[in-house]
């Protein structure tokens, strides 16, 4: 049974690392696209949206980070430890951000790397579909709608 906790503070590193290691082809060209450092990036997890631990037991097996933006909610990120990818826990995490936010969004929206093919067609087996694409950064943005 997964369980989700706001993460403390001293857990950001811990994300930030996890995020490193998981998306390491892409995150840090994006961060010099977007023009900042692993600090700032550091910093907005504490300060944009929220950012949740994903529990198996008492184990931590990732992260999610998500945003209210209007009606949308926006899936900054999803990062599984390695030990814990392809058990069914990312499709059990967007399951329960659709249960939740049903009733207050229009919509989820996330964006995936091109190279995540992955990722990408979990996204798109769960009803999620490509809205834009973002060539200069090599993602994929898609949504699913909650109404």
């Amino acid at each position: 049974m997964l369980t989700f906790k706001p993460a403390m503070d001293e857990q950001y590193d811990e994300f930030f690392q996890l995020m490193q290691k998981e998306a390491a082809d892409y995150l840090q060209h994006t961060m010099e696209l977007m023009q900042i450092t692993p600090e700032q990036a550091r910093h907005l997890f504490g300060h944009v949206g929220q950012v949740y631990g994903i529990y198996q037991g008492d184990q931590l097996a990732g992260f999610y980070w998500i945003e209210e933006r209007d009606e949308i909610l926006h899936l900054h990120s999803l990062v599984l430890r390695e030990e814990f990818q392809g058990r069914g826990i990312g499709t059990q995490v967007l399951e329960m951000l659709e249960r939740d936010y049903r009733s207050r969004m229009t919509a989820i929206e996330l964006g995936v790397h091109q190279s995540n093919a992955r990722a990408k067609l979990l996204y798109e087996r769960l009803g999620y579909q490509t809205v834009k694409y973002l060539p200069e950064l090599g993602f994929y943005i898609m949504q699913k709608s909650l109404r």
